[in-house]
């Protein structure tokens, strides 16, 4: 194409020199004529290079993307990577046709000069706009598979690395030196480079550690107590981490420093939907007794401790019984009091449907693990008619055989317990909207299927304890997990649990400990 051009304004530039020295014009009047013309049609086959690649070609290719079933290549056209190209045409044949319109050599060169590090800009621009497409496919794709991996601080330094060499690059083309020796030159200024990026050095890799050990992603709740930092990740950068507190003021921190400080990532407990509650009742040791009959009548009442007191009124009145056998001795108020908030926290348990293995003896005497179907009914309807297959009868009850195939063929429609991983969840997909940039991404999110509303997490830890006495009181620890993460309606569940523990202790007969008006005074405080 530049060849058929050149061949053109060759005939052409012969054409208008001895056309206009026909008409009585000089040799050197008829060459700036020549000129003139030339770098007028080098002008106008620009601007058409220009309106045809911007106009034609680049909305030609917008619309056939636009049209695509694949929605990734959009984030072609949303960054504009392709609209650069509409100014590297019209350089290019300035490059190569304006020897045709400029007589003077030193001047040629220097246009051509300029031209060739135009398009290499222009190819900066694109391959920096390729970048940030390239950033939001790739988070599109970890934001549908639930990973919240942040990759901002590797763009850039692709963009670093981009801009380093295309400005050698130009620099090079502009005093006319062959780049290989400006990178030569580069061990005599590595000091200097390594001074001027040292806080991009050390925030590369501080972000390489954060990223590879999975520290910190965005979106995490952290807190950082010696910052007075407590809030969500909302950018992660190769220098800095912004972090948007719970007051909505935004803190910059040096992505360095989360590597040389501590902080508590509370995303796990998110993730796993458990979030940790552990208060202490200060409980007045002078009301500590053993439970009087009246007692145990009153409390026998209430269905969560019925089957309880009837059990040890049972195994205390034992005669055979012996002193070390304390949990078969008297019935204290207090111990009634443990039994009551365990009793209470697991019959508030959120349960989910699960495959949980049954440990059985044959009639060989030999042990072991079946998972029983209480529906089958419904376990077709969740895994598929195909799945019928995998049932049988076994002692009037209904279970899996070959448990191991079932879950490799339903791998799709079951998830692992995290801690006991014979145990596994059916699930169903639900839409979930998560942020990207700050657009809206909707996608298909796994979830487990509620058998029964509750507020505590079944398979977290649970422990109802008496700590070391003290001079105000003795503490009973409530140890438990809840399945509201959200701190703000965590604080409410929460309160609203240890009110009604507060407002139910005296029907133990027991009190909780509170300092009187002298002792006070005494203590000062």
């Amino acid at each position: 194409m530049t060849e058929f051009l050149k061949d053109i304004f060759r005939d052409l530039s012969g054409f208008l020199i001895t056309t206009f020295t026909e008409w009585g014009w000089d040799y050197n009047n008829a060459v700036i004529g020549k000129n003139i013309v030339n770098f007028i049609f080098i002008a106008c086959i620009a601007a058409l290079s220009w309106y045809i690649a911007k106009v034609i070609i680049i909305r030609l290719v917008h619309m056939i993307v636009y049209k695509t079933e694949n929605k990734y290549d959009d984030q072609l056209v949303n960054h504009k990577v392709v609209e650069p190209l509409s100014q590297i045409f019209p350089a290019a044949y300035i490059f190569y046709l304006i020897e045709f319109a400029i007589s003077d050599q030193i001047w040629v060169t220097r246009i051509q000069t300029w031209c060739f590090s135009w398009n290499v800009f222009s190819l900066i621009i694109i391959l920096f706009r390729a970048i940030d497409a390239a950033h939001d496919i790739i988070a599109d794709i970890l934001a549908q598979k639930q990973r919240k991996t942040n990759i901002r601080g590797y763009v850039q330094v692709a963009k670093i690395i981009v801009g380093l060499f295309g400005g050698f690059g130009i620099i090079s083309i502009l005093i006319g030196q062959n780049p290989l020796s400006l990178f030569g030159g580069l061990a005599g200024i590595s000091a200097i480079l390594m001074l001027v990026f040292k806080d991009s050095i050390s925030g590369f890799v501080a972000s390489v550690q954060l990223t590879s050990l999975d520290m910190v992603k965005m979106n995490d709740w952290i807190t950082m107590s010696g910052r007075n930092i407590e809030g969500n990740v909302v950018e992660i950068t190769l220098n800095t981490v912004k972090v948007r507190n719970f007051d909505n003021s935004v803190v910059t921190v040096p992505t360095a420093n989360l590597m040389m400080e501590s902080f508590i990532n509370w995303s796990n407990m998110q993730e796993m939907e458990a979030r940790r509650m552990k208060r202490t009742i200060m409980i007045d040791a002078n009301t500590i007794s053993i439970a009087s009959p009246e007692l145990l009548d009153r409390l026998k009442k209430n269905p969560l401790l019925t089957k309880y007191i009837d059990e040890r009124m049972k195994a205390s009145a034992d005669p055979t019984d012996n002193l070390l056998n304390f949990d078969k001795r008297e019935i204290t108020n207090l111990e009634l009091f443990r039994k009551y908030i365990e009793f209470y926290i697991k019959a508030n348990y959120q349960i989910f449907k699960k495959y949980k293995p049954t440990v059985i003896t044959d009639d060989k005497g030999n042990t072991r693990e079946i998972y029983i179907i209480e529906d089958k009914e419904d376990f077709i309807k969740l895994h598929g008619e195909n799945t019928a297959q995998y049932l049988m009868d076994y002692k009037g009850k209904t279970i899996i055989k070959d448990f191991e195939k079932f879950v490799k063929e339903c791998k799709q429609s079951l998830i692992v317990d995290k801690k006991d991983k014979k145990t596994y969840y059916p699930i169903r997909m639900v839409k979930n909207t998560t942020y990207i940039n700050d657009r809206a991404k909707t996608f298909m999110q796994p979830k487990r299927i509620v058998v029964k509303e509750g507020t505590f997490v079944e398979n977290g830890h649970l422990m109802v304890r008496q700590m070391q006495s003290t001079a105000t009181g003795v503490p009973l620890e409530v140890y438990c997990f809840t399945k509201i993460t959200e701190w703000a309606n965590f604080e409410k569940i929460q309160s609203a649990f240890f009110e009604h523990l507060f407002a139910i202790i005296k029907d133990f007969d027991l009190k909780t400990y509170q300092l009187s008006r002298d002792e006070v005074r005494k203590t000062g405080m």
